[in-house]
């Protein structure tokens, strides 16, 4: 009997450093806590797969290759967006107030904002960048292809 334990106890071990099976490490909680019931928010998960994802969270990242003519000035000095939204990332450097852009095209956001593919000079940096932050923008009339 002893030798059947020493047996069965040293193949679990053996499984166990394979990776085979797993061992639970902490017990599972008896019960869940009531929603909103000490975590934010914040803390939790977005309650979004990429099908039903908001627009604007699909939108960083996006190049339209629509290349129309205008562009525009600088009126707040702040970074292009990769995106036609305020939640996608900066692109550096900073953009500086009176600097001129070269304008691709314009779009309008799920939130109704009017944003702009631009360049800065008509050379890269490329990206977006909100309408309130720059003046001139009405001669860039192509609308993106997004």
């Amino acid at each position: 009997m002893r030798v059947r334990h020493s047996l069965a106890a040293a193949t679990l071990g053996g499984l166990l450093a394979l990776g085979a099976v797993a061992a639970p490490t902490h017990a599972a909680p008896t019960h869940a806590a009531p929603a909103g019931a000490g975590a934010s928010a914040a803390d939790q998960a977005p309650d979004w797969t990429p099908s039903n994802a908001p627009a604007d969270a699909q939108a960083c990242g996006v190049e339209p290759t629509t290349n129309g003519y205008g562009g525009a000035t600088v009126s707040k000095s702040i970074y292009l967006r990769t995106g036609p939204s305020s939640t996608c990332d900066d692109i550096y450097p900073k953009l500086l107030v009176d600097q001129r852009l070269g304008g691709w095209c314009y779009y309008r956001n799920s939130a109704g904002n009017l944003w702009y593919y631009v360049s800065t000079g008509g050379a890269a940096p490329y990206g977006w960048i909100y309408g309130g932050n720059i003046t001139g923008e009405e001669t860039i009339k192509t609308r993106c292809n997004v």
